[in-house]
């Protein structure tokens, strides 16, 4: 199973892309990257499509390189699932870790392992 922390394969793939690169990439370079390397052939509205969206997520930015916009993460893939774990626990849990582990167990009593890593967290 991928882990996509809340994002499509497609988002998930392009911000792997920008959180490994050296500094912001131009859209012409995301798009050669996306042909070359993973096979698909976007038309320019399809890459800008699901850049859009992750600036509305509020993962990327784009500043003017050149002739053309360059993308760069906001956050750390880290900060991303941080955030992303808040929003689920918040959203899903009713912002209750206990109801979040009783949900992750599925009610079956913890471990004895288990339960003491928890208790050194708190």
């Amino acid at each position: 199973m991928k882990k996509n922390y809340g994002l499509t394969n497609t988002e998930m793939q392009i911000m792997e892309l920008l959180w490994q690169a050296e500094g912001a990439m131009t859209f012409r370079e995301i798009l050669d990257v996306a042909a070359r390397e993973w096979g698909k052939i976007w038309k320019v509205q399809t890459l800008s499509t699901y850049l859009t969206g992750l600036q509305k997520m509020g993962l990327v930015e784009s500043e003017r390189k050149g002739c053309s916009n360059a993308y760069r993460p906001i956050c750390t893939k880290e900060e991303h699932i941080h955030q992303w774990t808040r929003k689920m626990v918040e959203t899903c849990f009713d912002n209750s870790l206990s109801r979040l582990v009783v949900a992750f167990t599925g009610g079956q009593k913890l471990s004895e392992e288990d339960a003491a890593e928890l208790r050194k967290l708190m």
